[in-house]
C-alpha cells in the first residue's frame, strides 16, 4: 500500500485529530512527531510525545490507531531531512 505523504504540520493536525477520539487523548493539544528511518517498508515518522501527558493505559490502547496512522501516512521527505539536520544541530 502507497503512504500519503504529508508535511509534518498536516501530520501533526491528522494524527492530533485523530488520537483525540482515543479514550484519555481528548485533552491532547499538541504531539510531537520525530522522523525516523524507515525499515523494511515501516513508517518513517513516530510520535515521540503528547501535551498534556497520557496514561499508559491511554496510550496501549492507541496503538492500533497509531500503527493505522503510520501505515496511511509518510513523513514528506523535505521535513524528515529538517528534522534530522535540526537533531545533529543539537547534540
Amino acid at each position: 500500500m502507497r503512504r500519503e505523504i504529508r508535511s509534518q504540520a498536516q501530520l501533526r493536525d491528522i494524527c492530533l485529530r485523530t488520537l483525540k477520539e482515543c479514550d484519555g487523548f481528548e485533552q491532547v493539544d499538541e504531539i510531537l512527531i520525530q522522523a525516523r528511518d524507515a525499515h523494511a517498508g515501516g513508517a518513517n515518522w513516530s510520535l515521540v510525545g503528547f501535551r498534556p501527558r497520557v496514561a499508559n493505559t491511554a496510550l496501549r490502547a492507541a496503538r492500533d490507531t497509531i500503527s493505522e496512522l503510520q501505515q496511511f501516512y509518510e513523513l514528506d521527505a523535505k521535513d524528515a531531512a529538517a528534522a534530522e539536520t535540526r537533531s545533529r544541530r543539537s547534540l
